[in-house]
């Protein structure tokens, strides 16, 4: 179910909405990134949601749920709660984006920011029932050797929230699978989840978006209809000509057949009774006594035409 699909009444921690709203409280976002990552962020300078990065005018853009950075550090958080099918490109794309967008001209590489991008799934992603999946940098031909180029990319499986064994993390995906607030931490998230759903403005703006995507769905819905019934229609010119074709093609071989064997038998008919008109005329005039008038009369033949048969 895709983002302002849901009721208003039905949305949780785990919708990008509400999830986005609730994050910008910098208290929750920096406590859970500390949970999430392991670390204790520093003040964060600016936290955006649902970032819009087009880096380049005619570069795929991208919308990022959550994004902010320290001193030190570039992070993207993101609520997924299905298509996990792209999520590894996905992720890569998110964070050459991420990088492009905070470096200003001359920096140097050695002046690169951590570049976290970080995947908070209500499913397991890749299927292998672990609560957490973390990349790391190798060499094929040093599979011992961890080199560190900054990025880290982390994907949570928040359905496997019992394996976890940092208490914090697991009471976190619990929250987010189960919606079960078991912690200090995840009652405050509850908490700022419900002040978040009694807002009327926050309401109004969810309303009007999911009012845009309907109306969009319904347009790509008639433009599908429109599109299908052109091709339709088509096809069905196509077919039926190809249809229309054969059954001409054998009607006429019919038509052809009877008026051929039609043409032929009464050709045949017209010789037949021609030849024995002139072996009429021979046998009588073989006769001797026999007029030319009288021949005329019994074969129906013109005297110009009895006489040459007699010839």
């Amino acid at each position: 179910m895709g983002q302002f699909s849901k009721a208003w009444e039905d949305l949780d921690f785990s919708d990008n909405f509400i999830f986005c709203k609730v994050m910008k409280d910098e208290k929750l976002c920096s406590e859970l990134l500390n949970i999430l990552l392991g670390f204790q962020i520093e003040k964060i300078q600016y936290i955006n949601t649902e970032q819009q990065i087009e880096n380049f005018y005619d570069a795929k853009g991208i919308r990022m749920d959550v994004f902010l950075k320290d001193s030190k550090r570039v992070i993207d958080l993101e609520m997924q709660t299905g298509n996990y099918e792209d999520i590894i490109l996905r992720s890569r794309y998110y964070q050459s984006a991420a990088d492009v967008s905070m470096v200003p001209r001359r920096t140097k590489y050695s002046e690169l920011k951590e570049n976290y991008i970080v995947f908070i799934c209500k499913d397991d992603p890749f299927g292998y029932g672990i609560p957490c999946y973390t990349r790391t940098q190798s060499f094929a031909e040093l599979p011992g050797f961890v080199y560190d180029d900054k990025t880290h990319n982390v994907f949570y499986n928040s359905s496997a929230f019992a394996k976890a064994e940092d208490k914090n993390v697991r009471d976190v995906l619990e929250f987010i699978y189960s919606l079960k607030a078991s912690s200090d931490f995840t009652q405050k998230l509850a908490a700022s989840v419900q002040n978040a759903k009694v807002k009327s403005s926050f309401k109004d703006e969810y309303m009007y978006f999911a009012d845009i995507l309907e109306e969009e769905k319904e347009m790509a819905r008639e433009a599908g209809l429109t599109e299908g019934r052109q091709a339709g229609l088509a096809e069905g010119r196509q077919a039926g000509l190809a249809e229309g074709r054969q059954a001409g093609l054998a009607e006429g071989r019919q038509t052809g057949l009877a008026e051929g064997r039609a043409v032929g038998l009464a050709e045949g008919l017209a010789e037949g009774i021609e030849k024995e008109k002139q072996e009429t005329v021979v046998r009588l005039w073989e006769r001797g006594d026999v007029s030319l008038e009288t021949i005329e009369v019994a074969t129906g033949l013109s005297l110009e035409k009895i006489k040459e048969i007699i010839k």
